[in-house]
């Protein structure tokens, strides 16, 4: 099992810790590297995203830490990046490409109220209906339909080398509220998004972060979805999203169990010499 997270929030952003108290926490989990991918800035006002006044102290403090401890576990400089809709990766984002070691490319943002504010699908419930109803008509399979039409049109631009919870859209559809993700037009949106992921260099994450926060009780994406994965060959990361520290390896006997019962046979990873495959004894 390969003991690594590259998706970590610190206070930086909406984490509870520290990025070194999350590095602490790794060593002692005797992990092999970590990767602090505090949620990046946007243009507008947010309260879990990186402030654009915190940019050059984070990246300091990362390198320092990454120097600091590099004895002992590698550390490497990420963000969670925010594709977002009509703007794709903003000046400031596309700026901090070159200075990471990494990023991960997620969609949180789908649209605007009505009075112009910017609502996520991540959420909660009411935002994510009032979102549907004010920019979709109300029409929740165009909603999602949209949002996994960005997330190919962001791969097929950018090519980022992790693509985040891939079907983060299901964590408010609890007991199918919204949708049910064996309906033949939601599957078929979920693969005409793979298929363009797949002629793409990213990588796509197994994220257990909703299960660690108790938000959902499966990992994204779906089961069903890591066997489309599976098929169509897409590199695959196991990654935490982890908020705390008690999240930082959650589930990952499992997720391993997981990708094994499915025939993955090689998981992907970043080195100090660039990314790498390990290969899986199935």
């Amino acid at each position: 099992m390969l003991l690594t997270s590259l998706h970590t929030h610190t206070n930086y952003c909406d984490g509870k810790y520290s990025a070194e108290d999350m590095i602490l926490a790794a060593i002692k989990y005797n992990m092999t590297s970590i990767g602090i991918s505090t949620h990046g800035p946007t243009p507008f006002i947010s309260d879990w995203n990186i402030k654009k006044e915190n940019i050059n102290k984070y990246i300091n403090e990362i390198n320092f830490l990454k120097e600091k401890y590099k004895d002992s576990i590698d550390v490497y400089l990420g963000m969670e990046l925010d594709y977002i809709p009509n703007i794709g990766f903003d000046d400031t984002s596309k700026w901090l490409m070159d200075k990471l070691d990494y990023y991960i490319g997620s969609l949180h943002y789908l649209g605007k109220f009505n009075n112009g504010i910017m609502w996520t699908v991540d959420y909660n419930i009411v935002e994510l209906l009032q979102g549907i109803n004010e920019g979709f008509d109300g029409d929740t399979r165009l909603a999602v339909e949209t949002y996994y039409s960005y997330i190919g049109e962001m791969a097929e631009k950018y090519e980022p080398p992790i693509i985040g919870h891939l079907d983060l859209i299901k964590k408010n559809n609890k007991n199918n509220i919204l949708f049910d993700e064996s309906e033949e037009w939601y599957i078929r949106a979920v693969e005409d998004c793979l298929n363009i992921i797949k002629n793409t260099s990213s990588i796509i994450e197994i994220n257990t972060g909703g299960i660690a926060r108790g938000y959902i009780e499966e990992q994204y994406p779906s089961t069903f979805i890591l066997k489309m994965i599976k098929s169509k060959n897409i590199p695959i990361i196991i990654n935490s999203d982890a908020h705390t520290i008690d999240g930082l390896l959650c589930n990952y006997d499992e997720m391993y169990n997981l990708i094994n019962d499915n025939k993955f046979n090689k998981i992907s990873y970043l080195s100090n010499d660039g990314w790498k495959e390990k290969l899986l004894s199935i």
